[in-house]
């Protein structure tokens, strides 16, 4: 086996996927002797690029890679602009991808790790000259990798899919609790946003984000609004909607149909998200970066999920903690695949998250408050 120590992770930029790769990174880092980790983030949100083009940069930890400020795990942290890479055409495409593989060619790493089966990003691992190549085998253009993990995300669920990528590196994964440090700045700002909203930290707090990063992943803001009215009614809980920019047409959504007004905050930093949840005694979330945050802060969570997402994402396995609910049946899907089909007269929520029970929710929720 090829003694690697210099280490490039290619991963997704998503907040989620981030968080659920955090303990991968910690065992590679444990159990290979003065290793050298690099992520390298592939953003679909943007970045601020400097002069030049698109090009791989150093992170300034801000958005999904906020995770890694002050990992223990990571030595360094990169991104690129993945949405700017895809727009640009001809030979500013192929100049940019270019600088981006003369970039990797001069970190000299031992290793690349492809955590998500994607051919350009294992091409260019190719290109640079990386000699221990890890991906899974199924994936396009596979015969460039030197390691082939016989692996699938839809197997055991992505959070053993990227501890098992560790296998040809030696590494065996045996403690999956996601990890993220709260910024002592975020938890201070935690606060303020509490008094802001004039928060009562002495009754229990149930946190409800609607984010996700696409519509038919989002429980209905109906449902969501049905919800909030049953917890609601319960004099000893406090019901928190929070959310970032990107969620605003979401809780516009549910504020109109919400028969009374909801407490609200709106969250900027990954940081704040992290504290805010913590103060929660549950979180109510969709498949969603927020899910993954609460689970690595220690909150309890209630996840809403499409039919078949469970396949890659029912990964949290302690159900006194972290419960699933699924609606049992689509009229639409075929077996085993979700196609994210929307209501037509609906702007949110897959056809299988209408069909789930506000009812069951509810009870699920109570129960896990009750548990110690």
């Amino acid at each position: 086996m090829h003694e690697a120590k210099k280490i490039l992770f290619i991963a997704e930029g998503n907040l989620g996927d981030t968080i659920v790769l955090t303990p991968a990174l910690k065992a590679a880092k444990e159990k290979i002797r003065d290793s050298n980790i690099t992520v390298l983030l592939l953003n679909r949100r943007g970045l601020s690029d400097p002069p030049g083009g698109v090009n791989i940069v150093r992170s300034r930890f801000t958005g999904a890679a906020e995770i890694f400020l002050n990992n223990p795990y990571v030595d360094h942290v990169l991104e690129l602009d993945r949405e700017a890479l895809r727009s640009l055409k001809g030979l500013a495409r192929l100049n940019a991808e270019r600088r981006c593989i003369k970039y990797l060619h001069k970190q000299n790493y031992d290793a690349a790790v492809c955590t998500f089966p994607q051919n350009r990003f294992l091409i260019w691992s190719y290109l640079a000259g990386i000699k221990m190549r890890i991906g899974e085998k199924t994936q396009p253009f596979s015969y460039l990798l030197t390691d082939r993990c016989n692996i699938k995300r839809s197997d055991s669920g992505v959070l053993k899919y990227f501890c098992g990528l560790l296998g040809p590196l030696g590494v065996t994964c045996t403690d999956n609790k996601t990890i993220y440090n709260i910024p002592p700045d975020a938890a201070k700002r935690a606060d303020d946003l509490f008094n802001e909203a004039g928060i009562d930290t002495s009754k229990k707090i149930i946190a409800v984000h609607p984010g996700a990063g696409q519509e038919d992943r989002q429980f209905p803001p109906e449902k969501f609004a049905e919800l909030i009215e049953l917890l609601a009614a319960k004099n000893d809980y406090t019901i928190l909607v929070c959310s970032s920019e990107y969620d605003s047409l979401f809780t516009s959504e549910l504020k109109k149909n919400s028969a009374k007004p909801v407490k609200e905050i709106l969250l900027s930093t990954a940081g704040e998200l992290g504290a805010v949840l913590k103060k929660c005694s549950i979180a109510v979330v969709n498949n969603s970066g927020p899910r993954h945050m609460a689970a690595a802060v220690g909150t309890k969570t209630v996840a809403l999920l499409e039919k078949h997402d469970d396949l890659n994402w029912k990964i949290y396995e302690d159900g006194s903690k972290h419960a699933v609910i699924q609606a049992q049946f689509c009229e639409i899907c075929p077996k085993e695949k979700c196609l994210g089909t929307i209501p037509n007269s609906e702007k949110f929520g897959a056809e299988c998250l209408h069909n789930i029970d506000v009812g069951e929710v509810y009870s699920r929720i109570e129960s896990m408050l009750n548990i110690k």
